[in-house]
This record gives structure tokens, sequence and C-alpha cells, in this order.
């Protein structure tokens, strides 16, 4: 159930939503045995065709879509995920674990997430819930933990940021169809998990070169920079790539 308070569009009550996620990342549903790294069977691990740069990071990701659910895909340019919808994603420097982020949504309102981060301890063992406010220099490293502002600029929730709808950025058509390993568009199309598949194939256009180009603006700038309701409202830049973009002329960047 959802906090007892009034989520409005843009307010400052929001963060209290934080509340109803565990105070542990052993308690989020992620590991099976957080202590031995054994991730629970029902997480689906993902790797998104083009990755939001990280300063050399290693990350994992994974998403967990409520049983018998289906993802809404009637803007297959914008997922609107079911309710209980989680997503993870955990960052490494040279092989220790400093970070796991994570979204889960909560209510049916298009504002009804929460963003918490897990600062992981010297033992690997366990996580916890960082303050809103973040942290910097993790673990004795150059890793900074962002605000839950910093949070909601990016993924869509925040007055002056920016986003998009769906906030699961990396779990998305375009990065989907385009993926080599983990979960796939084609995978969730067979499984019956879309409620609209798509009807032709959905790829970023151009040769390789121009594909990977276009893949780095898209994920790296045009979740920001884009025409939706969630995009940076002081810019006109539009740097999101949508599926109907059969050509590089099509698309926004060119």
């Amino acid at each position: 159930p959802m906090p007892d308070q009034q989520i409005t569009e843009y307010g400052t009550d929001i963060p209290k939503i934080e509340s109803a996620l565990p105070d542990l990342l052993s308690e989020t549903g992620l590991y099976s045995n957080i202590s031995t790294n054994d991730v629970h069977p029902a997480m689906r691990w993902f790797k998104p065709a083009y990755e939001l740069w990280s300063d050399g990071e290693s990350k994992n990701r994974w998403v967990y879509i409520p049983e018998c659910e289906q993802i809404d895909t009637s803007n297959m340019n914008d997922w609107s995920f079911p309710v209980g919808t989680r997503f993870f994603k955990e960052f490494s420097v040279d092989g220790t674990k400093v970070e796991t982020r994570y979204v889960q949504r909560l209510g049916p309102g298009k504002r009804e997430f929460a963003f918490v981060s897990y600062m992981w301890n010297e033992e690997q063992t366990e996580a916890y819930k960082v303050s809103v406010d973040g942290m910097t220099n993790v673990l004795g490293t150059e890793h900074d933990i962002p605000s839950r502002e910093q949070c909601v600029e990016c993924h869509g929730t925040a007055s002056k940021g920016g986003g998009r709808p769906s906030r699961g950025l990396g779990f998305s058509a375009i990065m989907l169809s385009e993926a080599v390993e983990g979960v796939s568009l084609e995978d969730l199309v067979v499984e019956e998990r879309l409620s609209n598949p798509p009807q032709d194939p959905i790829q970023i256009p151009g040769n390789a070169t121009t594909k990977d180009a276009l893949g780095y603006l898209h994920i790296n700038c045009g979740t920001c920079h884009n025409q939706s309701e969630d995009g940076l409202p002081q810019y006109t830049m539009n740097l999101w790539i949508d599926i109907d973009h059969a050509t590089e002329t099509d698309s926004n960047t060119w």
C-alpha cells in the first residue's frame, strides 16, 4: 500500500514515498542470499544496447515485472510499467560493489515511483539505504551516490529536470531491440509481456558508426533532451530517437 500522503504533480511531499522501501538491500527481493551474491531467479538481468556513461565503472541491471502482468506498450516510445515493477542498477569500482540504485512503481499514478540508493559495506555482504542527500567518495573511491533530487531530475519527476514518462530509461523498445545480452525485446514479445507487440522491426537507423552515435546520444542526452511531458522544460532540443525513425534523416539529431 502507498504511504498515507498526497502525491502532487511536483509536490514537496513526494520524497516521503521512499519510506515505503526497505532500509536494507537484502530486503528488496533482489537477492535470495546477499552474502553469497545469489540473485533471486525472478530478477531478470538486462544490458541495454547503449549505456549511460558512468566514468568507466562496471554496472549490472535487473528488472522484475510482476508475474502475469504486462507492460502497457500502447505508446511504444514510452512504456508504462505495471504497479510493483522494480529496477535495480549496481555500480562497481575495480571489482568492488559501491552502490545499488532501486526504482519501484508503488501505485498507478504517473509519479508514484520511489527512488533510493543503497551503499555497500566493506565486507560486500549488505547495502544500506542512503539518505536523500546522497554521499560522496563511497568506500574510499571517487564514486558519488546521487541525492534523491538528482535521481528525479534524470528520471522525470522533478519540475525542472528531464526524463521520460516511463521512468525505466534503459528498459525500452529501442534499447532492448538492439540488445545482444540479457533480456531482449524479442524475449518480451515471445513471453507475451507487451500489451501491444511491435508489428515491424525496431532498430536505430544507419550503418554501424551512425547507429553508435545515435544510440549514444539517445541514452546519454535524449532521456532529458526530448519533447515528452518530462523533457527538460528549458530547452527545445530533441535527441530522443522514436521507433518510427527509419532513416538517419528522420531522427531528431540529424
